[in-house]
């Protein structure tokens, strides 16, 4: 019987329409908030104090935090604080091209980001990232190279815990993925109602509601941080956007994305079995 329900990864792939779909089943503990990011910052992680992250109550412990996965101390850390045995994975992907520009276009509208997509990727070449805040915030095409991470999962914890599922197959058969969460659980299926999955706002009506929106959530202490408030600052940022608007990626850029994550996309099929031709950008 599994003790935990840990998302790790990916950000950007549909986590938060996981979390959003389960968190009112009768036999799941949700955190505190939605993403306790315990095993990413705490250096001495103590089982007793990550349970203490979770509400009262009886039931499986979620947590979907999204950068657990993206460093293998993470994963260590994770695997020597938990019993590995009684923790159930889910891991959601997504063409890692779109997972990309997904993140950038979320600092874009929290008015953390002011260079170009591709002057992003110019500067991606040696770059580094000392400490998984600096990948959290900007670390927009190395979060997608999942094979790593993968293995970094495999290693440390029993393959029949982890379970991993695309992103786009996801959001367009949410009953039936999440029928099979409630199976590989081991818990009751529950009737869901399905949404939209969260996306980040970068055309918009007013740039001044804009920031007032997203500093508002950004300096707003954890502690006091409900998902109430997370799911108004999403219906807020969607009042002010532009529908009218559009993206179009540079057919040269996109090339060239395709080309640095080619490899990475082969080993998630030939090692992990994972029919990556869903992705429109390696069909």
């Amino acid at each position: 019987m599994f003790e935990y329900l840990i998302s790790p990864g990916v950000a950007k792939a549909g986590t938060t329409l996981l979390y959003d779909l389960l968190q009112k089943h009768p036999q799941i503990r949700r955190g505190q908030v939605k993403e306790l990011h315990y095993f990413d910052y705490a250096e001495n992680p103590v089982k007793a104090e990550y349970d203490e992250k979770f509400l009262p109550g009886q039931g499986l412990k979620m947590d979907i935090t999204p950068m657990y996965m993206c460093r293998a101390d993470c994963v260590d850390k994770m695997a020597a604080t938990l019993d590995p045995r009684k923790v159930a994975l889910v891991v959601l992907l997504r063409d890692p091209v779109e997972r990309a520009l997904s993140h950038y276009k979320m600092r874009i509208s929290q008015d953390l980001e002011k260079r170009s997509f591709e002057q992003c990727f110019d500067q991606e070449p040696g770059k580094e990232y000392p400490r998984i805040h600096d990948l959290r915030m900007t670390g927009y095409f190395p979060l997608g190279l999942y094979a790593p991470q993968l293995e970094s999962l495999y290693r440390r914890f029993p393959p029949e815990n982890i379970q991993v599922y695309l992103f786009e197959d996801f959001v367009k058969n949410q009953q039936a993925y999440v029928d099979k969460v409630c199976r590989f659980l081991g818990i009751e299926p529950i009737q869901v109602h399905e949404m939209h999955s969260n996306k980040s706002v970068v055309h918009v009506k007013s740039l001044l509601a804009a920031r007032l929106i997203w500093n508002i959530s950004r300096f707003t202490p954890n502690a006091i941080k409900r998902d109430w408030m997370r799911k108004l600052k999403y219906k807020l940022a969607s009042a002010n956007e532009r529908k009218d608007a559009q993206d179009n990626l540079d057919p040269q850029l996109v090339r060239r994305l395709t080309d640095y994550y080619r490899q990475d996309v082969e080993t998630l099929a030939t090692r992990y079995g994972l029919d990556t031709s869903r992705w429109k950008h390696f069909a």
